[in-house]
């Protein structure tokens, strides 16, 4: 369906215990080598019912709780050694947000949206001199998961719609500055969101970008042979309808030697390789389910050099030191 720009606001919720309304912001930063993402949750039927993190990471950390650990941290920041460390502040708040998503703060976090369709102003500011400052340009309209090839689950939030952005800004960390000028993937999501059922299921997600971010695709694997997303090729945006990929695992779980081609419903072929990512970092749900998100740089055929994100979850069943055993999950 097409999305106007009032889907960039809040919509109304049911009373189901697990309804959730997100806005989630990443970007793959090769020149810095970092990656972060900034996150914003409501859940108006639990008893802490806002949440925001912001979370920024260099260097490769395999530990499923470091950013609990970043996050307890002095300065919230967990620097085990000069070349490598994770920046995380999250916070949970019992009442409901008032604001709409337009012009929301909320633990520091500010999003404001300053173009209907097309820009958002982010800022944050911590307890210990952290400050990070972007400037968003959407370079595509929303992609509506609805209208893919395949339906999207129930219970990972069935509305949902994700868009290429370039993100230019500062971020000032531990008295280091750095530049940010780069691209990345957003999405918005509102409806259940049932963790138990989805802690059943494997769970990839692949984003990558042009560095002009002309051409860019957003894509999950669902569980075995669930496909969401698109790929965009100047403005032609497709669904994905199937994905092809395979990987190598460390004993801990850590993805490398990806290797995927995704064909969309115009049978156009994307091809993308990454040896390594850069940075990384572990992570675990209550829910059982474990992972890592990281950033690299993808070499995709016919695009070139593409940076971006590969983000995956397995089941509490599935043990790390088997990855390689049981196949392309």
């Amino acid at each position: 369906m097409v999305l106007a720009a009032s889907d960039e606001l809040r919509h109304p919720h049911d009373d189901g215990f697990n309804w959730r309304e997100s806005l989630y912001f990443n970007f793959a930063d090769a020149g810095n080598g970092l990656g972060g993402w900034l996150y914003l949750w409501l859940v108006p039927n639990k008893p802490l019912k806002s949440g925001m993190l912001v979370s920024l990471y260099h260097g490769r950390h395999e530990q499923r709780n470091v950013n609990d650990i970043a996050m307890k941290s002095p300065g919230h920041l967990h620097r085990p050694d000069p070349d490598r460390w994770v920046y995380c502040y999250k916070r949970d708040f019992e009442p409901l947000l008032s604001a709409n998503f337009d012009a929301v703060e909320l633990g520091g976090l500010r999003l404001q949206r300053t173009r209907p369709l097309e820009s958002y102003h982010i800022e944050f500011a911590d307890d210990a001199g952290t400050r990070l400052e972007l400037e968003g340009e959407f370079v595509m309209p929303p992609y509506d998961y609805a209208d893919g090839e395949f339906s999207t689950p129930w219970w990972v939030a069935a509305n949902r719609y994700h868009r290429t952005w370039k993100v230019r800004g500062d971020l000032l960390l531990a008295g280091q500055r750095y530049r940010i000028d780069t691209t990345g993937d957003t999405d918005h999501s509102w409806g259940t969101r049932d963790m138990e059922t989805f802690s059943t299921h494997t769970f990839k997600m692949w984003s990558l970008q042009t560095p002009d971010a002309r051409k860019s695709i957003s894509v999950i694997e669902q569980g075995k042979g669930c496909y969401l997303g698109f790929v965009n090729i100047d403005g032609d945006i497709r669904s994905v309808r199937h994905i092809e990929q395979s990987a190598r695992y460390s004993k801990s779980g850590v993805q490398a030697a990806i290797d995927m081609k995704v064909r969309d419903t115009a049978d156009r072929v994307v091809h993308a390789r990454m040896d390594e990512m850069f940075s990384f970092i572990g992570h675990g749900e209550p829910a059982g389910l474990w992972g890592f998100e990281g950033v690299g740089r993808y070499d995709v055929e016919g695009w070139g050099p593409c940076t971006g994100v590969a983000s995956y979850f397995w089941p509490p069943t599935v043990a790390p030191d088997r990855l390689n055993e049981t196949g392309p999950l």
